[in-house]
């Protein structure tokens, strides 16, 4: 892959004007194969050309705002999160047999399952109509998906608890670990998404904290087996939920019938969106091991995965900003303007570090393992698309502009399946790569087109 594209990318970030890119497009540096990168960086900086950025020392004055405030408690929950769950999994693999790892890993990831399922796209809900029914929304949210937790706990017990292959569990305590912690995980995601509406993100990372403590629980349940493994989980649920209900006691209890009516359409569709957002996350594993095999597979997995974790502060900065614009920002485009150059100073930093460091970040894993290196750069340069596009999909969903929302995610999803299969045969987990970031690039010039004519419809956003 050509450092010069990587090296346009940061003279984007950086506001170059774009006659410096008509300039390398007309003397013809790029290849064909980079052609489409170039008009792309046309595009971008025509769209940011004009952005009239404060200075960095105004920018960390800023910091202090809720905006920013509350995006640095939810990527350090975020962290947390992810930190945790890695020295979870971990020890349980260390202490466990791993008969019983399988087992709990497989009804963990169960009841992980029946959580999404439930809040059926109530947590873009909550955040979006909090400054409007405030705690009526986080009552009808938790009444609502509490109950829809228990009857998918139920159905799943029925259909897959039942059938011989927990073996080590009987079918009582399956039930009601199954159904009881489906239902805490729902509670405690429900004053999770809460937490970070009413603009108090401190508590969602107490929660994540607590919630982090479950590794303590794996030494004094091995006894138990997969059923220990699966108690320490619900415990550190408990734990985050016990605090939550101690400290955001505000919540009413009450189905809210307008709430209902003026969010079911948005709360759909964001539900759509989100199932066509992962569904691609889901499926590639799977795709890359019927293609290239296990080996591959792995290489692909750890690749994708430390790119994904390079996105946790543009996506917490994202969530914040999301809760900003539900309360009414008085310049939506001027902020839009401010996380946007944040995070491509981030991804700058960022892209330089996998550039020079990534091989020995991989190396960690296995030196096998840097056969993904490749995959990992690509990622992380598309990561200056994919930011674009997100932050584009947050002002739709302030502008309530659900359609728009889910032809974006289905695109990509469509986009970024079809083309791993076309590209994968030939330059293997690179190709997952080169389609990510092709992707994107469609799906950021849809995102442009979007803000020109249909949000941002000042001359401040223009095309050359």
């Amino acid at each position: 892959m050509s450092l010069r594209c990587f090296f346009l990318v940061i003279a984007i970030t950086y506001n170059f004007k774009k006659t410096i890119v008509h300039r390398l497009c007309e003397e013809n540096i790029f290849n064909r194969k980079t052609g489409t990168i170039c008009v792309t960086g046309t595009l971008y900086v025509g769209v940011l050309n004009n952005m009239k950025f404060e200075s960095i020392k105004n920018q960390f004055k800023d910091l202090k705002k809720p905006l920013y405030a509350n995006s640095l408690y939810i990527s350090l929950s975020s962290l947390t999160m992810a930190v945790a769950g890695f020295f979870f999994w971990s020890i349980s693999a260390k202490i466990y047999p791993p008969e019983s790892v399988g087992i709990a890993s497989a009804v963990i990831s169960a009841i992980n399952i029946v959580f999404i399922a439930s809040f059926l796209g109530m947590n873009f809900s909550l955040i979006r109509f909090y400054p409007e029914y405030k705690e009526h929304s986080a009552g009808t949210a938790l009444i609502l998906t509490s109950f829809l937790s228990l009857c998918l706990s139920l159905l799943y017990w029925l259909v897959i608890g039942r059938s011989g292959k927990f073996e080590d569990i009987s079918a009582v305590d399956l039930l009601f670990l199954f159904v009881v912690l489906s239902m805490i995980e729902t509670m405690y995601n429900v004053f999770l998404t809460y937490g970070i509406a009413m603009r108090k993100a401190k508590h969602a990372f107490v929660q994540s904290i607590l919630f982090a403590m479950r590794f303590i629980f794996l030494f004094l349940l091995r006894p138990f087996g997969a059923k220990g493994i699966i108690a320490s989980f619900g415990l550190g649920l408990a734990l985050g939920l016990f605090y939550a209900v101690i400290k955001i006691d505000n919540i009413v209890l009450t189905v809210d019938r307008k709430f209902l009516r003026d969010s079911f359409k948005f709360s759909l569709g964001n539900y759509i969106a989100n199932i066509a957002n992962a569904t691609p996350l889901y499926i590639m594993p799977t795709v890359v091991l019927s293609i290239l095999g296990e080996e591959w597979t792995a290489y692909y997995y750890i690749s994708f995965s430390v790119g994904n974790m390079l996105m946790l502060i543009p996506n917490s900065l994202n969530t914040s900003f999301f809760v900003e614009g539900s309360y009414g920002l008085s310049d939506l485009e001027n902020s839009f303007k401010k996380v946007l150059m944040l995070s491509y100073l981030y991804l700058a930093i960022v892209n330089i570090g996998i550039w020079a460091f990534g091989g020995l970040i991989l190396g960690f894993f296995g030196k096998g393992y840097i056969q993904g290196l490749e995959l990992l750069r690509l990622v992380a340069l598309g990561g200056f698309f994919m930011i674009f596009v997100d932050f584009t999909v947050t002002v739709l969903n302030i502008q309530k502009k659900i359609q728009e929302i889910v032809v974006i995610n289905v695109l990509k999803a469509v986009l970024l399946l079809g083309l791993s299969y076309l590209l994968i045969p030939q330059f293997k987990i690179t190709g997952i790569g080169w389609a990510w970031v092709i992707t994107y690039v469609v799906l950021s010039v849809f995102g442009a087109v979007l803000l020109r004519f249909r949000i941002f419809k000042k001359e401040s956003v223009s095309f050359p």
